[in-house]
């Protein structure tokens, strides 16, 4: 019990220091983005007063309501929800609108798996008819990427454009910088987060914040191991982000939606998925009646007992 106690006790002063130096930063930005816009224009002392009160107002009550998502996260966590849908019932809880929810969604996100997911206790709940793709995502490589090739150049970027354009300009450059290496970082987390999940009539495919699609069972026609040297090209099929390994081709009977960041859709009859063991994978899908290829004949034919009829 003590241990337990413990425990608890270094999650919460970990996630507070994360909160107090995430809202530290975000509080320095405003900070200079206020000063360089603001000091070429005829602004009162009292001015920049009701301007800094009402900034700080704000930050504190996104701080109350970070907190208060963080603990509803983990609370649905510990109650052995997945993962995704604690965060989701979590953003529902403290937003309380649907359409705020359906607004605001993908930049919570991005900003909580960003920051904080890593400190999360209860994490994914490892279970036989879930995938992950972590490794083959690549996404940490790609973050690396973005991160070194935006960052050590953006200052010098801000100061050319400031002096050239103005504040307002180099500003809106700085900040669409910052949120691109922002959305690559929760990446890496949220892939391991957001498994593929596989259920006897479905299939959850997920990839990180990017894509995802509930695709019924007897819609798949196959599935099937990439061909060594085989073309993929996104104008034919469904392609998981930029940087992941592709291994794994799911045909399908009729076209289906995938759901993207900002209200983005694909509808494709084909897809290529990244999987870290595409063997399984393929395995239990033959378990439930969908036609894979002749990979099956290495990793052996489904058990009589395990299998499921295809559901159409």
């Amino acid at each position: 019990m003590k241990e337990r106690f413990a425990v608890i006790a270094r999650y919460q002063v970990s996630m507070t220091k994360e909160k107090v130096k995430f809202f530290l930063g975000l509080g320095l930005l405003i900070f200079l983005l206020y000063v360089s816009v603001l000091r070429q224009q005829q602004v009162s002392s009292y001015e920049y007063v009701i301007l800094l009160s009402l900034t700080i107002a704000a930050l504190i009550f996104d701080f109350r309501k970070v907190s208060q998502f963080l603990a509803l996260t983990e609370e649905h966590g510990q109650a052995k929800c997945s993962h995704e849908l604690a965060t989701q019932k979590a953003l529902e809880t403290t937003l309380k609108s649907p359409l705020l929810v359906k607004l605001l969604r993908t930049e919570l996100l991005t900003l909580y798996y960003a920051f904080f997911a890593s400190f999360e206790r209860s994490g994914v709940i490892a279970k036989q008819t879930q995938f992950g793709y972590a490794k083959s995502s690549n996404a940490h490589d790609v973050f690396l990427f973005v991160a070194i090739s935006q960052l050590p150049f953006l200052p010098f970027i801000h100061v050319i454009l400031e002096y050239k354009k103005g504040p307002a300009a180099a500003w809106v450059i700085t900040l669409l910088t910052l949120w691109s290496v922002v959305w690559f970082l929760a990446q890496v987390e949220a892939v391991k987060f957001r498994p593929i999940e596989l259920s006897n009539d479905h299939l959850k495919y997920r990839f990180g914040l990017s894509w995802a699609a509930d695709i019924p069972l007897g819609k798949i026609k196959l599935a099937r191991s990439v061909a060594v040297g085989e073309p993929l090209r996104g104008n034919d099929l469904f392609l998981s982000p930029m940087g992941s390994t592709k291994n794994v081709i799911v045909e399908f009977e009729a076209p289906i939606r995938f759901s993207g960041p900002y209200f983005m859709k694909r509808c494709e009859r084909k897809a290529a998925i990244s999987l870290d063991n595409p063997s399984v994978f393929l395995r239990e899908l033959a378990q439930r009646g969908v036609a894979t290829d002749s990979m099956q004949s290495a990793i052996g034919p489904p058990s009589i007992d395990a299998r499921i009829p295809r559901i159409k």
